[in-house]
């Protein structure tokens, strides 16, 4: 009886989403568009995007503007992306791995171990999802974890930490400090790492997450050190939501099931424990850096001065990119946002001192409104003397690594990935 219980969960959620798929392959022909110029790299790779693309307007997008309350977007695109995700990036282990949850200093985590410990090195990987801080999972994130332990026969450690709006800023970064805290002391015991070979990653805002997770343990100077970080397209900072990236997604990409510049407005300011079921309408201030308070912007200015480098190389072919839109100035998007745009902790583009971070990779995507920040925060850290393996995808898009077993651009990031940690890790 306990077993039928347990598998009754599983069904339905496979109901759910051969509903969903059937409802995609009965109105993708009505949803088509056209996808951009260089958006994939083969012929396959944009077959399965003319696919997956108006599966997931159908699935989330769509159905997430219908909501009167941006709470209620949040809670409809957990649930429909934790099925989605169940049918993407299917990478099967053939029980290679050794696969536990663990409570450590009050936070769960999943840990990824090759069986019999058969590992390639004596170090780790501390990975920490994304989804804009307020979605996301570590079992939606099985098959890349998965796929990268078995592939790099490393240890991985992947973290549950609680997501906004129910638990804000800087909740998030207490979870994940109190599971490495817990890792670092207890890890050399429990799984036999050498602590001066553990690597942390993230993507998006988990990207987010590591960063400045990284920044904090080096400015206190915490020991051991991390032997390097790996940035998957980061989200850095929301001062200036009308780099080149955002505005080329206004001009070109809206409409797809793509980041945009308004889910992240929403996704950082209930981060920020702001009431965004109240506050909506404070949304286009942010998005035209009307948020900006007076006495911030010539901190705000330093820390993008390498806008205008990033800006002369990575242009779109600047005749797709519309203007800078009218700024809307905001008092109260001002007064609310003030003690956190220039907070590192938590826009940590925004840190001055960048000289003392391990070595970084930094992956960023040519599709996709984060990708000057990150462009940005890869060259600062070179011009501060960090060692910093910058590697742009320019046929790439936010994302993509959750479909790193259907396309080939998802799978040569991986690729990457793969090799500049384990190298990370051996010299450390």
């Amino acid at each position: 009886m306990m077993l039928k219980a347990e598998k009754e969960p599983s069904r339905r959620r496979q109901l759910i989403g051969i509903l969903i798929i059937g409802l995609v392959l009965l109105t993708t022909g009505c949803l088509y568009k056209p996808l951009p110029e260089g958006f994939t790299i083969t012929k396959w790779d944009r077959v399965v995007m003319h696919v997956v693309e108006p599966a997931l307007r159908v699935a989330y997008y769509y159905p997430s503007r219908m909501f009167s309350k941006a709470s209620d977007m949040i809670f409809w695109t957990r649930e429909t992306l934790n099925v989605l995700t169940k049918t993407l990036g299917i990478f099967t282990t053939n029980d290679q791995l050794e696969i536990k949850w663990h409570n450590w200093n009050g936070t769960p985590v999943k840990s990824y171990r090759p069986l019999d410990n058969r590992t390639t090195t004596d170090g780790a990987v501390i990975f920490i999802h994304g989804g804009g801080f307020a979605l996301g999972n570590v079992d939606m994130y099985d098959s890349l974890i998965g796929r990268l332990t078995v592939e790099m026969k490393t240890l991985f450690i992947s973290i549950e930490y609680r997501l906004s709006p129910e638990t804000v800023f800087p909740g998030g970064i207490m979870d994940c400090e109190a599971a490495i805290d817990h890792f670092f002391k207890y890890g050399p015991r429990q799984f036999g790492v050498n602590t001066s070979k553990i690597v942390i990653m993230g993507d998006s805002a988990g990207g987010n997450l590591a960063t400045v997770i990284t920044q904090r343990r080096a400015a206190r100077q915490a020991s051991p050190k991390l032997a390097g970080q790996v940035l998957i397209y980061p989200l850095l900072q929301m001062a200036d939501m009308q780099s080149i990236s955002y505005r080329y997604f206004r001009s070109r990409l809206q409409g797809y099931a793509l980041v945009d510049p308004e889910s992240v407005a929403f996704y950082y300011m209930f981060y920020a424990g702001i009431d965004m079921d109240e506050k909506a309408y404070l949304v286009p201030s942010v998005t035209s850096n009307g948020h900006i308070p007076r006495r911030l912007r010539p901190h705000v200015q330093k820390m993008l001065s390498h806008k205008s480098v990033i800006e002369s190389v990575h242009n779109y072919k600047n005749h797709s990119v519309s203007e800078i839109s009218e700024v809307e100035w905001s008092v109260e998007a001002q007064e609310l946002l003030e003690p956190f745009l220039a907070n590192p902790d938590f826009s940590p583009l925004m840190r001055e001192d960048l000289s003392n971070l391990p070595p970084t990779m930094v992956i960023t995507c040519e599709f996709d409104i984060l990708r000057d920040e990150g462009l940005i925060y890869a060259h600062r850290l070179k011009t501060s003397g960090v060692l910093t393996k910058a590697i742009h995808y320019e046929n790439g898009f936010h994302a993509m690594l959750n479909f790193h077993s259907e396309l080939h651009e998802a799978t040569k990031a991986v690729n990457d990935i793969e090799q500049w940690t384990l190298e990370t890790i051996a010299h450390a």
